[in-house]
């Protein structure tokens, strides 16, 4: 699986900052080969790659936006 990771922060005002996580994943041929080999369909890939990577966002993104909040009062 190749992935390309995009984060980006946008001033919304001057307390207000929005936070984009951009994630696109695509699969190599070793990647197909493999599910293939384990009876996985790319759809049943997808979605259970989808649930993890959403899991994974909703648990760690109010730490991530935590961090850099505390980073930004310690530089002011």
């Amino acid at each position: 699986m190749a992935q390309e990771w995009t984060l980006s922060a946008r001033k919304i005002d001057d307390q207000t900052t929005e936070y984009t996580n951009h994630i696109h994943a695509s699969a190599t041929d070793e990647f197909m080969a493999f599910i293939q080999e384990h009876g996985i369909t790319l759809e049943q890939a997808a979605a259970a790659r989808q649930a993890a990577s959403d899991a994974h966002n909703r648990e760690e993104t109010p730490n991530f936006a935590a961090s850099i909040e505390r980073h930004a009062r310690h530089q002011a």
